[in-house]
Formats: structure tokens, C-alpha cells, sequence
């Protein structure tokens, strides 16, 4: 006897049979037993959740020679003729190849003769959707007075293509997509019938895979038989469904609550060694975060979800115990902020890696790290931790060699009779706090190229000149009016402003001024970056627009800081 597909050989037989559409196959019920069923039915949903086989049954129900009957025998000649699909009484047409005004001009010609040897003639057209306007036109007058030993069942994926003068005459029923619960227990009759051993997890994750649909999951069900048949293991069983498993996702959500950032990148290297592909693994563990969290702020809610095997259930709630909702919402945020970055880097791994460090990195032992600079380290061989890139705050917190003790002195001196023209004579540089920074001009310049690298290459243009209390002179020769047009905007001065106070130790504020013959203090070509000329400059904070700093990117705001840049959004 030749083979026949798990979706065909356990396709239901009649409506006890049907999983999930409990309110279509109630409502069918109902109709046949008070005799009321209609003369036109559109039966629309997703692919795979029964419509075309309760369409069948329904048409078995009606010209079953015990009916019309919810409980059609299935040894009558009507009901034989329908499973072997030689009916002359039941026609099934498929509307994607059958969409022509012709074929439904000769429906329309047979609907006129009386049926062969059943009760009714009953027309099942599949994808209605897919006919033309002509055939759509040329079937309406038939559904406005059908004669009344036809009926018409009408199955559609996309109602929204069918035309409103079909849909207003027919009773139109909507099918949602099959639980999981429900997928799981069929398939488990399904191999309790095959006389096949599997194991519970495989069922969640294969009804997982089928998406919600019954037919797909008897599909994927009969795929993996002859895997599991020659002692194949569950892993081998998955990576052939290309799915990720809950043991997968269990083992990240550990590594996550138990601060392990080594085996969470060693596991994400395994991951992708085995084809995995992290998109989706992305996708999947969002899911199960969102389950992880239920498990955190609602028991109630976590323990009514279907789409969640019961060991998985155990091993959320019992990690649950061990973290905050405070680190598992962070944890979620950084993995939607990496799915979207993703698509922007055209790659995945960087971002996910990323946001498993934030997520899973210990940094009690280290100063706070910003959001916009993150520093990673790895452990070394003693087991301690290698310095971490520093942050904005951190990495100008430098002393100048003795400069704290001439500061102390020199504040507040007031000795020098400084104007505050824009332009000051070249060599005045008699003040302790300038000559210190002269000296340090270069460690300073490196020391803010690591967290604002293009501010650092516009005052590499520039040295100091003087200075007078706590404030600091800087000049740019005149050619150079460009850099010095960038650093003096006024969230950009703010921002010098505070690297230069870290750095020195002293809050001090900063004014930028021209000065000519400046090739006596600047010692060398600073190195160049891709900056916008001058002539090419535009104004990007215009008429209508709000200008907002981007405080979470560092790479952005390198960019702006380089180009003379801003972030503009429209004002609503």
C-alpha cells in the first residue's frame, strides 16, 4: 500500500473530529441540527487551520444518506464517494486555476441540474479570492437566487480581495490560528497511532515551528519521522527544522541571571558554528524573555500560557528567583535596540554580542560606564580584569604632574591684565595653569580623541594661549575659522568645557579666539579626519526645526562633532 502524508491520513473526518474552531464548528452544528443551513458559506483565515477540510465535512454532513446529520456515517455511498473524490454531487474547484469567466459560466449552467444521487449539489471553490472581476460578476447572480438544492461553501486566505456584493450573501465564518496546547495533543495521537517513540519536547517545538497551523505541524511532524526512525537525536531533529529549542533559549536566560559573559559568547560562537541563524535567535529569545518575565511580575499569566512546554515552565520560575524585573526589561531593551541595529549593519552578530555584555558584564569592580561608550573586558589569565576603554568622565580624569599644587597658587592670581578681544598678542603665556596644559597639549588631545575623537581633531588646530583665573584662552589662526566655528557652538563648548574640567581637576571655562602666526605653537600637521569644508557647510537647524543632541551614540556623535552636525527632528 503506498504511503499517504500524516496531514491526509489524519485529516478530521467529521466535526467531533476538528481541532480548535470551536465557534465555526458549534455554530455548523447548530445550523444542521435546527435545519437552517444557509446557501452560501465564505470560510476565510489562515492557511492550514481547517477551512477546506470543514468545508468537506460539512458537505458530507448534508448529503450523508443518514442526514442532514452532524455525525455523518462515512460507509454510505455519499459519504465513500466524497473521501475517494469521485462525487458527482460534491465539486471541488480550485479558484486560483479555475478563475475564468468561462469556468464560471459553466458552473452556472450545471448548478441548474438537480443532483445525481445526494440531497444537495455542493460546490467547494478554494482561494475564491483568486477570480476575476468578470467571474466575481458573472457568479453573483447565481449566489442572489440559487436554486434550492445547490449550496455554495467559499474558502479565501485574503477575504479582503473578495467583493463586498459576494461576501454580503454569504454567511461568512472567520478561523484562527490552532493553539499550541491543541497542535501538541494532536500530534502525540498522531505517534501514539504510528506506534513511535518521541520525546514531549519535540511536540512544543515542531507546533512551535508550524506557527499555528495544524497542517504544517503534521507536515513538519512527517518530515522528522524518518530522522527519528534511524536514531537521530532531538538536536538533530531540530537543527533540521532550523528552529531554536527551548533548551537553547533556557541556557542563554541562565548564562544572562547568572552573569556568565563568557559562556554566553562562547555560546553564541556555537550558535552560529551550527548554521544557527540569529535572527531568529534573536526573535525566539525575545519570546521567552517576555515568558521570563511573567514568570517575574504575574504567576497567574505565566502559568495560563499554552505556547510554553512545563519544564520550561520549572526552569523559568526557578531562575525567576535569582534576578530583577529591573535586569530582565534591560535585558529586553538591549536585544530590541540590537534587532533594529542589525538591519542598519547589515549584520547580526555585533549587535547581539553587544547587548549580551550589557546584559550579562559584572562591572561592580569598575567605574560607571555610559551608555554611549561601553568598555569590555575580558578576563585574563590571573583571573584579573584588563583596564576598559574609558568613559567621557573617566578617561580625562588625569592628573598634570604638580599641577595641582601651581593651581592652588595660580588661581585667582589675576596678574595678568588679559583683554577679552577675540585676538591677543602671540607669546602671552606667563600664566602656570597655561604653560601646564602647553606641556600637556598632546595627552590631553589623545585622552579625548577616545571618547569624542572628532572634537579632539578640530583642537588639534588650536593650543592655548593664556589664561586668567579659571578661564582658559585657546586660539585658532584665522585660516582655520572652521574648527573654531564647530567647537564654540554652545553644546559643543559645554562639552570641551567638561573634558577639560576632568582633566585638569579644576572647573574652568573656555573661550576660543583667533591669533595670528600661530605656526610657532602648533609643532606639527595635526592628522586629518573627513570633515566638511567650509564652502560646503550647511545650515541644518532650520526655520521649523528643534535641534536635540544625541546622547547615546558615541560613533553619531563623533560624526556630528566631525561634520558640524546636528540631529534635527521636526517640531509637531
Amino acid at each position: 500500500m503506498s504511503y499517504i502524508a500524516f496531514a491526509l491520513k489524519y485529516r478530521p473526518q467529521n466535526l467531533a473530529q476538528v481541532v480548535g474552531q470551536q465557534h465555526v464548528v458549534g455554530a455548523l452544528k447548530n445550523a444542521i441540527l435546527k435545519d437552517h443551513v444557509h446557501h452560501a458559506y465564505l470560510f476565510s483565515g489562515p492557511r492550514g487551520v481547517g477551512k477546506t477540510s470543514i468545508a468537506r465535512i460539512l458537505a458530507k454532513s448534508l448529503n450523508c444518506f443518514d442526514g442532514p446529520t452532524v455525525s455523518p456515517c462515512g460507509i454510505c455511498g455519499s459519504c465513500l464517494e466524497l473521501v475517494r473524490g469521485t462525487s458527482l454531487d460534491i465539486i471541488e474547484i480550485d479558484g486560483a486555476s479555475n478563475r475564468g469567466i468561462d469556468e464560471i459560466r459553466t458552473l452556472r449552467e450545471n448548478v441548474k441540474l438537480i443532483a445525481a444521487n445526494s440531497r444537495y449539489k455542493i460546490y467547494i471553490i478554494d482561494e475564491i479570492h483568486m477570480l476575476t472581476q468578470e467571474a466575481f460578476n458573472a457568479l453573483l447572480k447565481t449566489l442572489e437566487e440559487p436554486p434550492s438544492h445547490v449550496k455554495f461553501i467559499f474558502a479565501t486566505t485574503h477575504p479582503q480581495k473578495v467583493l463586498p456584493t459576494i461576501l454580503s450573501r454569504c454567511q461568512r465564518f472567520q478561523f484562527n490560528l490552532i493553539s499550541l496546547e491543541e497542535i501538541v495533543s494532536k500530534l502525540k495521537k498522531i505517534v501514539l497511532n504510528e506506534k513511535i517513540e518521541v520525546e514531549d519536547s519535540l511536540f512544543y517545538e515542531v507546533a512551535r515551528a508550524a506557527g499555528g497551523s495544524i497542517r504544517d505541524a503534521e507536515s513538519l511532524l512527517d518530515q522528522i519521522i524518518p530522522v527519528i526512525l534511524d536514531n537521530g537525536s532531538v538536536k538533530d531533529v531540530l537543527s533540521f527544522l532550523g528552529v531554536i529549542d527551548e533548551d537553547t533559549l533556557n541556557k542563554m536566560i541562565t548564562y544572562f541571571v547568572e552573569k556568565d559573559l563568557t559562556s554566553s559568547l562562547d555560546f553564541i560562537d556555537k550558535l552560529l558554528k551550527e548554521g544557527k541563524d540569529l535572527g531568529v535567535f534573536i526573535d525566539a529569545l525575545l519570546e521567552h524573555l517576555r515568558n521570563f518575565l511573567l514568570a517575574k511580575v504575574s504567576i497567574k499569566s505565566f502559568n495560563s500560557l499554552l505556547d510554553l512546554s512545563p519544564r520550561s515552565k520549572d526552569v523559568l520560575l526557578e531562575l525567576s528567583e535569582k534576578t530583577t524585573v529591573s535586569n530582565i526589561i534591560k535585558f529586553i531593551d538591549s536585544l530590541i535596540t540590537a534587532k533594529d541595529l542589525s538591519r542598519k549593519l547589515n549584520t547580526v552578530r555585533i549587535p547581539l554580542e553587544l547587548a549580551i555584555i550589557k546584559a550579562t558584564y559584572d562591572y561592580k569592580e569598575e567605574t560607571d560606564i555610559s551608555s554611549s561608550n561601553i568598555g569590555v573586558s575580558a578576563p585574563g589569565v590571573n583571573d584579573k580584569r584588563s583596564k576598559p576603554i574609558l568613559s567621557e568622565e573617566d578617561a580625562l580624569s588625569l592628573e598634570i604632574d604638580g599641577l595641582d599644587d601651581d593651581l592652588d597658587t595660580a588661581a585667582g592670581d589675576g596678574s595678568l591684565n588679559l583683554d577679552d578681544e577675540d585676538s591677543v598678542p602671540v607669546g602671552v603665556d606667563d600664566d602656570i595653569l597655561c604653560r601646564a596644559l602647553k606641556s600637556q597639549w598632546p595627552q590631553l588631545l589623545s585622552n579625548i580623541q577616545k571618547v569624542r575623537a572628532a572634537i579632539s581633531s578640530h583642537l588639534s588646530f588650536a593650543r592655548p594661549v593664556s589664561s586668567q583665573g579659571s578661564l582658559l584662552r585657546i586660539a585658532f589662526s584665522k585660516k582655520e575659522y572652521f574648527h573654531k566655528e564647530i567647537v564654540e557652538e554652545s553644546k559643543k563648548l559645554k562639552v570641551v568645557e567638561e573634558l577639560f574640567s576632568k582633566f585638569i581637576g579644576k572647573s574652568v571655562k573656555i573661550k576660543f579666539i583667533f591669533q595670528e602666526n600661530t605656526q610657532d605653537f602648533v609643532s606639527e600637521k595635526p592628522q586629518q579626519v573627513f570633515l566638511r569644508t567650509p564652502e560646503n557647510k550647511e545650515n541644518v537647524s532650520g526655520e521649523g526645526i528643534e535641534v536635540k543632541e544625541n546622547k547615546d551614540d558615541a560613533f553619531i556623535n563623533d560624526l556630528l562633532d566631525a561634520f558640524g552636525g546636528q540631529i534635527a527632528t521636526e517640531n509637531e
